[in-house]
């Protein structure tokens, strides 16, 4: 089975989570990780650390973290150096989100990253930028009644 980790700073990673539950129901194999100013890095790893080794042997884990670089990403990157037990994806947005959860256990872990890194990336817009491309106006199907 799939599991998924959300780890972010500060409260992000639970808004994750709330807003996928919204549109898809169960998150049963979904949790999450928060940095907290009030949090060493040495704790936040040992927490994370706890996380990812509490799994059977035939769990996969994806970890999704909100900035490259960050002291988040970066504690991951550490563990999975050293655990080298889960997949590591970060820059998570919502399209990345619901594209890898939504992704059905047939598909491959390998077409599941790529699928949703490129959700990811094709969910950044400036819609500004694309109107005037196209000489968009309310009245144009780009827009939804709903």
């Amino acid at each position: 089975m799939r599991r998924f980790l959300f780890a972010t700073h500060g409260d992000l990673s639970k808004s994750f989570i709330d807003a996928v539950s919204l549109i898809v129901g169960d998150t049963s194999n979904v949790s999450y990780f928060q940095m907290t100013k009030n949090k060493s890095g040495d704790s936040a790893k040992d927490e994370l650390r706890k996380i990812l080794k509490n799994k059977k042997e035939e769990d996969q884990f994806i970890v999704l973290t909100d900035m490259f670089g960050g002291s988040v990403c970066n504690i991951c990157t550490e563990l999975l150096m050293e655990l080298q037990n889960f997949e590591l994806l970060t820059g998570v947005n919502l399209p990345m989100t619901l594209t890898v959860l939504l992704a059905g256990e047939d598909t491959s872990t390998e077409d599941l990253i790529s699928q949703g890194l490129q959700a990811g990336k094709d969910g950044i817009v400036h819609l500004n930028q694309l109107l005037a491309s196209q000489k968009g106006s309310a009245n144009d199907d780009l827009f939804s009644e709903n």
